[in-house]
């Protein structure tokens, strides 16, 4: 997104180590690696992010006593490193079909401190001058996903599968950033669709 990129890959199911197996469901295993150097405490915090965002969309009960691994490796940060991760990871899942409840699409935006507008997928420059920053994720299952009015704030945050605010914001300027980047999701999922179609057509050639 924007200037950054990850790569991605999922291993599994696979086998899984003793100590870490679940009777009834496969072990999901994020590992997020840094660009250069040893994983940070930054690196630590996305990967837990990003597991317990995904556990509950991935049907992991169809894989009971298996492993499944989800490395991320950081390729460009310019900001919006969380959202990419998770839109490749998504990407990278149904690439390796791994079967799923839905797809979540990610968007970041800030509230730029000088003109305090919703700046959508910003780089790290405006990283540096937001007074906040958001990042959501939301799944393609919402029943609000062809509304163009949003209005209903409960309704609307109850489509959100995580969220992630740093900064001073008001509680209408939060509702603000999340139906704007609600928006912005579902041209996310628009794309990852066209990607899996893409895909499919493209595997379905080759055999013929």
């Amino acid at each position: 997104m924007g200037g950054s990129s990850v790569l991605c890959s999922v291993v599994g199911p696979t086998e899984v180590k003793i100590r870490d197996e679940q009777l009834d469901k496969a072990t999901v295993e994020v590992v997020a690696r840094p660009l250069v150097g040893l994983p940070s405490v930054k690196d630590k915090a996305r990967e837990q992010n990003i597991r317990e965002t995904l556990e509950p969309i991935l049907l992991s009960g169809l894989h009971p006593r298996t492993l499944i691994q989800i490395v991320v490796q950081t390729m460009k940060d310019d900001g919006c490193i969380l959202s990419t991760a998770f839109n490749a990871t998504i990407l990278a899942l149904l690439d390796a079909g791994i079967p799923l409840k839905s797809i979540l699409g990610s968007v970041t935006c800030i509230i730029d401190a000088q003109s305090n507008e919703i700046l959508l997928d910003p780089t790290t420059e405006e990283l540096a001058q937001a007074k906040s920053t958001h990042v959501f994720v939301f799944d393609n299952k919402s029943s609000i996903a062809n509304n163009e009015d949003i209005m209903d704030q409960e309704e609307l945050l109850a489509n959100v599968l995580f969220s992630d605010s740093t900064g001073s914001f008001s509680e209408e300027e939060y509702f603000e950033c999340s139906r704007v980047c609600f928006k912005a999701a579902q041209a996310v999922h628009g794309f990852i669709r066209t990607a899996v179609e893409k895909k499919l057509q493209k595997e379905y050639q080759q055999q013929e």
